[in-house]
This record gives structure tokens, sequence and C-alpha cells, in this order.
């Protein structure tokens, strides 16, 4: 008998179906873009590497925490990144507080655009350097705290996500780097957590979607220009688990020192580490995942449009919709749910307004009839 709990419990790998409290659901929730959490060679992998190294190595990796399948998956992410190195440690959640710790000594405060996740405002506190909040996605606001509030010859960092967990917009990031031009040294790092495995033709992420992912992406640190940095998570669309920051051999041995997260941390559980090594071996062979993951992104914000819904035009496999007000939203949610599609109404997140919203999250594996399901449903319930 499973325990008690105040939340949903799922009870089947995450997918397009999904058991959540012993019912299936389609499942339009979640970050699992490429529908891969649940695949199962992963599965697999997970389960050989458990049968033949243990749950995990009980030391840090500083020790003699490595085993083969840990340094399989910084071999994948350097290839997958086309980067010399890559770091990989156990959560995600704690990537920015990593990285940030390697800019400490080259930034003088600190700018965060105020709708950025939990994890990058936590990691901007934990700086220890003056935190001002900018308005959201919003250069001019950012050049203006630039001018009120950087000390003179003072070096600035800025942070933001770089697919906002909830919305689904974009960081300006080429306007952000215009702002900061004049202020150099500077420096600006993204949490890529939404955009990995989604946005760009081989799937880096927001600045790959840009244009600009190069030699310059977490490099050594400009002397005289502006440094531009990332991190982000395997657990989201690339389907493995853990954090990871690319780079040049350089920049992560940097990151590796500066942190004590390499040297006073457990290493990734093996199943973690195997499954890991797995999805983003799939990632790179089967680039259609992420061609059929944008043509559901598009069918569904298309179809949601023809609702009269406020749906913008955009790659992200997650966005949110406003219909009312939150006594609305949850009444949709809960008609949805009765007609067995599962659209989570999260009533307060980062980045939210008052009233919260219903969040959408297209999976590579939903097929069409199930994006018109949800379509069809959403307008009975209107």
């Amino acid at each position: 008998m499973l325990p008690e709990s105040t939340s949903p419990v799922m009870t089947s790998p995450p997918g397009p179906v999904t058991v959540i409290d012993g019912r299936s659901y389609v499942y339009f929730a979640g970050t699992s873009y490429l529908g891969l959490a649940g695949h199962p060679e992963v599965i697999q992998a997970a389960c050989e590497a458990v049968r033949q190294l243990g749950v995990h190595t009980a030391t840090s990796r500083s020790g003699f925490g490595n085993n083969p399948l840990t340094l399989e998956v910084e071999r994948r992410a350097a290839e997958f990144f086309g980067t010399e190195r890559a770091f990989y440690f156990s959560s995600g959640y704690v990537a920015n507080h990593i990285v940030l710790q390697a800019l400490a000594d080259r930034v003088d405060a600190t700018f965060v655009d105020e709708a950025s996740h939990y994890c990058l405002l936590e990691a901007a506190r934990l700086l220890g350097k003056p935190v001002t909040a900018f308005r959201h996605r919003d250069p001019d606001d950012l050049a203006r705290c630039l001018r009120e509030n950087l000390p003179a010859g003072g070096r600035p960092l800025v942070l933001t996500d770089g697919v906002f967990s909830v919305s689904g917009r974009l960081a300006p990031v080429k306007e952000y780097l215009r702002v900061l031009e004049p202020y150099a040294p500077a420096a600006l790092h993204l949490d890529d957590a939404h955009g990995l495995g989604v946005l760009g033709e081989n799937g880096r992420g927001v600045l790959e979607h840009f244009g600009l992912w190069g030699p310059r992406v977490n490099s050594a640190v400009e002397a005289d220009g502006v440094s531009l940095t990332i991190c982000g998570t395997l657990a989201k669309a690339i389907g493995g688990f853990g954090g990871v920051v690319p780079g040049t051999r350089e920049f992560v041995s940097r990151v590796r020192a500066s942190s004590h997260y390499f040297d006073g941390a457990s290493a990734p559980s093996s199943a973690d580490a195997g499954a890991t090594a797995k999805a983003i071996e799939l990632v790179q062979r089967q680039p259609e995942l992420r061609r059929q993951l944008q043509a559901n992104i598009a069918r569904l914000r298309t179809g949601l449009r023809t609702l009269g819904l406020a749906v913008e035009d955009g790659p992200a496999a997650n966005f949110s919709v406003e219909i009312g007000n939150g006594a609305n939203m949850r009444r949709l949610h809960a008609e949805l749910r009765a007609a067995g599609f599962l659209v989570p109404y999260v009533a307060k997140y980062s980045g939210l307004g008052p009233e919260g919203a219903l969040r959408f999250a297209v999976c590579a594996r939903h097929t069409a009839e199930m994006i018109d399901g949800v379509i069809a449903a959403l307008r009975k319930a209107l």
C-alpha cells in the first residue's frame, strides 16, 4: 500500500500516457519533452548499471567516486555540446550554484531577471555580491539597473533563465549582450534547463537557437569583453538525471575547483549515470525526436489559438495559458482531467502572476490525435 500523500502519485514512467493516482491520462505535464524518461533502453541501462556497479560509489568524485558510467556521461555530453569537456553531477538544481562559484572573484554586482527560477535566485544570493532584480525580459530596465546600481568600474553579472519554466518565453539574450558591452568586463549566465535538448539545430539550447553557440560559451572568462556561460539539466528533455556544465578544458577545471560539489558531494548514482549515458546516446542518434517535438509544439499552440486563447508562437515545449481567474482555471483543469487529459493548473510558481496559469508541456511522443483531443476537450470546457 502506498503511503498517504497530499500530492498526486505517479505509478508509471512519465510519457504521453501516464498513470496518476491509479488512472491513465494523456499527459501534458512534466518536463520529459523528448519522451525518453520512460524509454525501454534507458530503463534497461539503469538496471544493468546497478547490477554491475551497485547503487553508487559511496564517495566523492575527487577520491574514488568516478565509475565508467559517470565518465561516459561526461564524454557523451561533451560530444553532444561540441565542447572539450563536461562536468556531470547529481542535481540540475545546484548547477547555477556551482557555475557562479567559478565566477565569484570576477564580478562585483549581480543583476537577475525577477521571474527567474528559484534555483537561480538562490544562487545569486549565495554568491555574496549585491543583487538587483530587473523587470522580466526587459533590456531597458536592465540598462537602468546597471546605471543606478553598479559601482563605478564594477564588473556586472546578469542572470536569467534561458527558457522560463512556466511561460516558455525565451530570454532576449542578444539584447542583454548589447546592454552589457559598455560595462566590459562583464558576464551573462543562463540556466537553460528547459532549452537543452529542445532548441537549436543540435539541441544545444537557447544560445544555439539565437546563433550564439560557439567557442565563446563556457570558455575562459573574458578579460575585456562579455563572458557567456550556461548550465542545465539532463533530467528534462534529455531523459536522464542530474546537472551538466559543458565547456572548454580550462573552464570545466575551474568549475570543478571552485565548488566543493566535485570533492564534497557523492557522485551520481549508478542508475542515474547508466540511464543518462543511454539517453544522451538516443538523443544523438535520433534527431528526428526534436523535429517531431517541434511539429507537436506548433500543432498544440496553433490549435489553442483556434479557441481564441492568447498563445504566443514559440519553439519551447513548455508554455502557460491564462484563462480568466484562478477559480476558472481550476475548473478547466478538473474538467480536462475528468475527460482523461492532465494539464496542470499552477497556482504559484516562479514568474507567474497572482491568478496562476494552466501549464502545457508537449512531448515528442504525443500523437496528433492526443493533441487534437486535448484541444477538443478544452473547447468543450470553455
